[in-house]
């Protein structure tokens, strides 16, 4: 069990790494952007087309990510009430809800992906399969961590006295 919560912590730094990086792109490439269109009639070929990609798997890691911090929305009014054990197998239960819906996202991308991927996406000519692999990518991911919360949970590992809170 301390490989999981060691593979949690780890993995969530370098993802926090990660979206810190994209989301400061981003950022930085639509100031920029703006300055350029509004002072000098001017732009980045593609700059917008980037943001864009940036922005999409900003979004799709950092679902992912709000599930291991337990900072995804919730109402947990009637959940608080229950006794611990039963509210323990509440969150559960829910996990393996997300887990579910977000690996039938996973399997429906795949095949879209298969479908529309190898299209050219402009201004680059690069395929579409880039743009849309961010919707496998954080469901897959928000899979991983419904299931590792899910066994750690389940083992004793991880504290539910204040759900939603993430644990230092």
């Amino acid at each position: 069990m301390d490989f999981l919560i060691a593979l949690d912590k780890r993995l969530t730094s370098v993802l926090e790494w990660v979206l810190i990086a994209l989301f400061a792109t981003f950022l930085v490439l639509v100031c920029l952007l703006v300055v350029l269109r509004y002072g000098f009639a001017s732009s980045i070929y593609g700059g917008n087309e980037f943001v864009t990609i940036a922005f999409l798997f900003t979004s799709a890691i950092g679902g992912a990510v709000c599930i291991t911090r337990r900072e995804h929305i919730a109402i947990t009014f009637f959940v608080d009430m229950l006794p611990y054990e039963a509210k323990k197998w509440t969150y559960i239960m829910g996990l393996a809800l997300i887990a579910v819906i977000n690996g039938a996202m996973v399997t429906y991308s795949i095949g879209w992906i298969s479908l529309a991927g190898h299209n050219p996406w402009q201004p680059f000519g690069w395929p579409q399969g880039i743009v849309h692999a961010a919707v496998p990518v954080g469901c897959g991911l928000a899979v991983f961590y419904c299931c590792l919360k899910i066994v750690l949970t389940a083992a004793g590992r991880e504290s539910i006295d204040v759900l939603w809170m993430p644990e230092d």
